[in-house]
């Protein structure tokens, strides 16, 4: 089995260990399959080659697949392809080494809405806490829309008369 195959292997297993993601493996693996449309025999057979002659399998990926990919997803492919085989070295060639593989997890941030950019806020999105008890009342309106509230257990007379006034002043 030559060096190339390895890193189909490496890759299930690497998967298979948690320490490639589905949606990781499935990048890694596709950039394996457009790389190996431009490697020579030699190469397949030898990872160093493919370090020695990347820029060279690189410009030829480009060559034959330019009408098919832009210059900037190739990129990216390179770049899948070169971790495959970085990582193959590093936690590949030893079984045991696998093991010692910390995953670095990624850290997904909240996008914040510029100041400029209003949205409408959800009803859900501003409920109380769920360990408080609140009555959720939705009343559908003749016109076809509809009146929601969240009122808490218990309410004085005094916030249902403020709450009312509210209301009324609301009426035509």
């Amino acid at each position: 089995m030559n060096e190339f195959a390895k890193l189909h292997e490496f890759i299930n297993l690497a998967q298979k260990n948690r320490k490639y993601p589905a949606n990781t493996a499935h990048g890694r693996r596709a950039a394996l399959k457009l790389f190996e449309t431009v490697l020579h025999a030699d190469e397949l057979e030898s990872l160093d080659l493919i370090d020695e002659r990347i820029q060279e399998i690189y410009l030829s990926l480009i060559s034959k697949h330019k009408d098919t990919f832009s210059i900037k997803s190739l990129n990216t492919y390179r770049g899948r392809f070169l971790k495959v085989i970085y990582d193959y070295k590093k936690y590949g060639a030893d079984p045991s080494a696998i093991a010692t593989w910390e995953v670095k997890q990624r850290r997904h941030e909240k996008k914040s809405i510029s100041p400029n950019k209003i949205e409408d806020i959800e009803l859900s999105s501003v409920s109380l806490p769920i360990h408080r008890h609140v009555y959720k009342v939705q009343i559908s309106l003749d016109n076809g829309s509809n009146f929601s509230m969240e009122l808490p257990e218990k309410i004085t007379k005094k916030d249902a008369s403020i709450i009312t006034k509210i209301i009324e002043s609301l009426t035509e």
